[in-house]
C-alpha cells in the first residue's frame, strides 16, 4: 500500500514540477514581449522593429530553428532568445549547446509578415532559472566554449540570463561573470544590457493580458498545462459554458489553439486529451473524437483545476465522469468561456506609463537589491 501511495504521490508531484516549469517559460517570453512592445513601456519599445513570440526560421530542407522569441532591433541588430533548463548530465547540456550553436546559422531574424531580415549582430540569449545561473556559465562559456578540445565554437558567447520569481514579481539578471557574453547594444538608447546587469523587476500584472491572449510558447506544450487550458479556456469559449459532456476533435481543437493564440498540433491536443482521460474526465469515440466531461471538479477554485486534474490522473482507481457510451450533447455554436485559470491572481489595472530612467535602473518595480549585491 505504502509503495502504490508513493508512486501516486511522485507521479503527482512530476506532474506538477512539469507544469511550473513550462507556464514559468510562459511568464518569461510574455514579459520580454511586453517589455519591447507594450506602449506602456516608454522608450524601449521604440528601438524594436519587430519581436516575434513564434519564430520558426528554415534553415535548410533538414534544419528548422524554433527559439523562443526573437527580436529584431530598428539598428538591425538581434536577439535571439532560448529559456531552457538542463540536468547534471553531460550529454545535456551538449545537446542544449549542439541547438545554442544552430542559432550561428540563421539566415535572418523574423521581421513580420513573414519575412527574414539580415541582422548585422545576432547574440544568442540563453535564459535559465537563477538555480542555473552559474552553472551555465561554468558548464556552457568555461568547460566547452573556452575548451579548445571541444566542438561547441559559436562565433560570439552566449549571454547567459537568470530569472527568480517571488510571489507575483519576476527578477531578470545576466549572470555578472566576466566569462559570460554581454548584449551587443550599439548605440541604442535605451538598450535592455544595461538593465539586466543591474536586475530587473517585473510584476507579472504588467504581462498577465499578454499571457491570457497567447498563452502558449515555441516549446511543446506541457500535457497538464494545455489540458487545464483547454479543459478552463478553450473549449468553453468555442463551445459555451456549461457542465454537458462534449463531442470534440483533435484537429479542431488545434486549429482553435493556432488562431487564438499561434501555434498547437493535433499531437499535442491527443497528449492533453490521454491525460484528461487517465483523470477520468475524456472518453475516446469512434472515428478519432472524444467525449469530454465538464462537470465540475469538486469545489474547485481558480488556483485548483490543473492540481485536481494530476491528483486524479495519477490515481490507479480515479473515478470517472465520462464514457463514450453516454449520452451527451453536442453543442457546434461559439460562446464566450471564462478566462483561463493563471496559477496567480493578477493585479487588477496595469500601472501608468513607464519612464526608463538613463542610468541602467528599470523604473519597474525598483532596482533589484539581489542583483546589485
Amino acid at each position: 500500500m505504502a509503495a502504490k501511495d508513493e508512486k501516486t504521490a511522485n507521479c503527482e508531484r512530476k506532474l506538477l514540477e512539469d507544469f511550473a516549469t513550462y507556464d514559468q517559460h510562459v511568464d518569461v517570453v510574455s514579459a520580454f514581449e511586453w517589455m519591447f512592445t507594450d506602449p506602456n513601456v516608454k522608450s524601449l519599445p521604440s528601438t524594436v522593429k519587430h519581436f516575434e513570440r513564434f519564430p520558426k526560421i528554415k534553415v535548410s530542407n533538414t534544419l528548422t530553428l524554433t527559439p523562443d522569441f526573437t527580436v529584431l532591433f530598428a539598428d538591425n541588430t538581434a536577439i535571439v532568445g532560448e529559456i531552457a533548463k538542463f540536468a547534471t548530465h553531460e550529454n545535456s547540456v551538449d545537446k542544449l549547446c549542439k541547438q545554442l550553436a544552430n542559432y550561428d546559422t540563421l539566415p535572418g531574424i523574423p521581421a513580420g509578415a513573414g519575412k527574414l531580415a539580415k541582422a548585422s549582430h545576432a547574440d544568442v540569449m540563453q535564459i535559465v532559472s537563477m538555480r542555473l545561473g552559474p552553472q551555465a556559465v561554468q558548464r556552457i562559456i568555461i568547460d566547452r566554449l573556452r575548451n579548445p578540445d571541444h566542438p561547441y565554437k559559436p562565433s560570439h558567447a552566449p549571454v547567459i540570463v537568470q530569472y527568480a520569481r517571488e510571489d507575483q514579481t519576476y527578477m531578470f539578471q545576466r549572470v555578472l561573470r566576466k566569462e559570460n557574453g554581454s548584449l551587443h547594444c550599439n548605440e541604442r538608447q535605451p538598450n535592455i544590457g544595461d538593465y539586466l546587469d543591474e536586475g530587473l523587476n517585473i510584476s507579472a500584472s504588467r504581462f498577465v493580458k499578454i499571457k491570457s491572449a497567447r498563452a502558449l510558447i515555441n516549446d511543446q506544450a506541457d500535457r497538464l498545462y494545455l489540458a487545464t487550458h483547454l479543459w478552463a479556456k478553450t473549449w468553453p469559449t468555442a463551445y459555451g459554458v456549461g457542465t454537458s459532456d462534449i463531442s470534440i476533435n483533435p484537429a479542431d481543437t488545434a486549429v482553435l489553439l493556432r488562431k487564438h493564440h499561434g501555434v498547437g498540433t493535433a499531437n499535442d491536443v491527443r497528449r492533453a486529451l490521454e491525460l484528461l482521460e487517465s483523470a477520468g474526465l475524456a472518453a475516446k469515440e469512434p472515428e478519432g473524437r472524444w467525449l469530454i466531461s465538464r462537470k465540475l471538479l469538486g469545489r474547485s477554485g481558480k488556483r485548483e483545476v490543473h492540481s485536481i486534474i494530476a491528483r486524479r490522473a495519477c490515481q490507479p482507481d480515479a473515478p470517472k465522469t465520462v464514457s463514450a457510451k453516454r449520452r451527451r450533447s453536442r453543442h457546434t455554436t461559439l460562446g464566450q468561456g471564462s478566462l483561463f485559470e493563471l496559477p496567480f491572481e493578477p493585479e487588477p489595472e496595469p500601472e501608468p506609463i513607464l519612464e526608463l530612467p538613463s542610468k541602467p535602473i528599470l523604473a519597474i518595480e525598483g532596482p533589484s537589491r539581489e542583483a546589485s549585491e
